[in-house]
This record gives structure tokens, sequence and C-alpha cells, in this order.
């Protein structure tokens, strides 16, 4: 397999400007943004691999996964004695993981100028555990986990009402102010896989060296840590919650864009393509999931316009160039409201990405 083969399941250029400020510090092309995106990919790759990770295996603790769960869990600081409260928060969650599961994990105090937003936002959002006074919102401390199955939301949770500091959980799995706040404010703190937890270390240190620089207790709960550097980390294995493009961060979709091809464009005006034959078959063999998302009926104009949308709307992810046949193509999650109010229907669009003809071709829904 051609290492550039590799999907790169997803690129933090949002969070992250080292790639920016590279391109634009040293004027450099696509071309050469591509050769370097995709090495510095290759490395994360090989380093993983040395310490016993297969990066293929990560995939569902990076990329949003359209049955899973997403929840920010909320701890009232004040109530815990030590300045290190992330400290004693990770000891009260780390019991809870699952260890047959892989998740990322993201950290943070509610910080922000308007702390009526903060307020409005828990009062509409957060699920209680048990009544508080809000002081301020950095009296909040906030830890974000996805890839949660219903069960394991619950289990957490409940457990979690035993312990003094929770006061609740935001649910945030779709689209929401709440949702979109949370992901301007908290950074990657880890990525759990099984038993071993993933972080970034210094870039002078060597990528042979693991080190545990949170600091946490991870092994007292069993877990083995592996480091690399934070280059690579950041870059390549860290979770983005989806939220809309804001002007100013599109860079994030050309870097994206950029990691599997050297000709980048705005996707935004581009035009997206459904094939009658491919609309024929998506309603005879995915009939059910596009019934479930009310969509079965929708013409292939109608269809297109919705992921049109979406793709002008939220990040790509699961980028891949198969060389094999030339193709470059990514995926977005669509989120579709349903008629009778209950919780939105995530769709998975898997599109290929024309820059010749400015096009977007749907290649499957699932």
């Amino acid at each position: 397999m051609n290492p550039y083969d590799q999907p790169i399941f997803t690129l933090n250029a949002r969070g992250n400007v080292m790639l920016e400020v590279m391109r634009d510090y040293f004027n450099l092309t696509n071309d050469v943004m591509h050769r370097e995106i995709q090495g510095m990919h290759v490395t994360t790759c090989e380093t993983l691999q040395s310490k016993g990770i297969a990066y293929e295996k990560l995939r569902v603790g990076l990329v949003p996964i359209a049955d899973r769960l997403e929840a920010a869990f909320i701890f009232d600081s004040q109530c815990i004695d030590s300045s290190w409260y992330g400290f004693e928060v990770a000891k009260a969650i780390l019991p809870l993981h699952d260890k047959r599961s892989t998740q990322s994990v993201l950290c943070g105090d509610l910080i922000g100028d308007d702390q009526q937003l903060i307020f409005d936002i828990l009062q509409e959002s957060l699920v209680l555990a048990r009544s508080f006074t809000f002081v301020h919102g950095t009296a909040l401390y906030c830890v974000y986990i996805n890839n949660l199955s219903d069960a394991a939301l619950s289990a957490m949770h409940e457990a979690l009402c035993k312990y003094e500091p929770y006061v609740g959980f935001i649910p945030a799995t779709f689209a929401s102010r709440a949702k979109t706040y949370l992901s301007t404010i908290l950074v990657n703190s880890y990525l759990k896989h099984e038993s071993t937890i993933i972080m970034g270390h210094e870039d002078d240190r060597p990528n042979e060296e693991d080190v545990n620089l949170i600091g946490y207790p991870f092994e007292d709960f069993g877990y083995r840590v592996v480091s690399l550097q934070s280059s690579y980390a950041d870059l390549f294995l860290g979770y983005k919650i989806e939220r809309p493009v804001f002007p100013g961060f599109e860079v994030d979709t050309e870097m994206s864009l950029n990691a599997v091809s050297p000709t980048v464009l705005p996707i935004d005006d581009f035009t997206v393509e459904i094939e009658e034959a491919k609309l024929n078959y998506l309603k005879s063999e995915k009939l059910g999931k596009l019934q479930k998302a009310g969509i079965d009926e929708l013409e292939g104009d109608e269809l297109t316009q919705l992921i049109r949308k979406k793709v002008a709307a939220s990040y790509i992810y699961n980028l891949c160039y198969l060389s094999k046949h030339d193709v470059v193509k990514f995926n977005v999650m669509l989120e579709v409201p349903r008629t009778d109010g209950g919780y939105p229907t995530r769709v998975l669009a898997a599109l290929e990405y024309q820059p010749a003809k400015k096009n977007l071709r749907v290649i499957t829904l699932h």
C-alpha cells in the first residue's frame, strides 16, 4: 500500500496555526504543502506503529460517528479543595472509561467575556445532576468525551452523580448553541485507545520517548501512556467538535484538502453531483436510513442542495487519496431535522473532490 493512500481521519488547522504560518512565512506552494502534510502524517503513523498502535484503529475517536453520542460533563471547581482541580476530576473520570473503546477527551473552563451567554447556554442545555449557584463561567470545568454509547453516557452520568463537584452534562451530539460555544473554548487533552493514553509532548523531545506531560494519574488506573511530538499529535490526533465554518477559519478546509490534493479550491461554491443511477441505488439499498432522515422522497437536486449547504457550513474529515483510481474523497456529516420533532438524523456523506470541474460527486450516503 502506498503510504500516501492511508486515510487522514482529521487534520486540525482550526485550532493549530502551524501549517498556515509555515505556508505564509516561507511562501510555499500547494504542491510543497501537500508533500509536507503527507510526510508529517506518514511520520505520525510510523511513530504510533513503533509504539504498538495502528493509526487505522483510532478512527472512531477522531471523527464524528453517526450512531454515537458526545457529551460535556460539567464540574464546579469551587467544590474541589485542590487548585489542580483537573487532576481531581480526572481521578473521577478515568475509572469510568470503557477500556474497550476509543475516545477523544477535551477539557477546559467555561471561559468568555459574555457571562450571560454562558448562563443562558447552561440553562437551556445542561442536564442537571444537582442544583448549584452560577457564580462565573471560569468556576465551571468541562470534560468533553466523544464516541459514547447510550449505555456508556447513562452509566457515566449516574456514577458521577455521586461525586459532589459534578453538576451535570451537556448533550453535544447534535448542533446547538452550546456545542458551538464548547468548540471555541475546549482543547484536546488526550486520546484514549482501549487501555492506552496518547498525548503530545515537547517538540524538542524525541518521538522515541514517552512522557505523561499532562500529569494525570493514568497509570494508577491501569493505563499505558505513549506520547509523540505535539507538532504531529496536535495536527492529526485531535478531535474537532463540529461547528459552522466561521469567517477567518476557512484555512482549516484549505489545509484538509491540501493534505490529499495539490489542487486547492474553495468548495463552498462547488456544484454537488449525484448521478441518477447512484440516487436510485441509494433509494433502494439505503432506503431505511433515508426514510429515517425524511429524505427518501427528495429529488436529486434537493438532496444535492442539502449536501452543498452542509459542505459550506462544517468541516471535512476522513480525507483520502486513492492512487489506484486517482480519486480524492472526504466525508461530511449531514444533520437532518425530523418532522416529528425528535432528535435530528445524522447521515454520513462520502464525496469525491473534483477540482478540475469544481464539482463534488456523491459516492454514498450511510
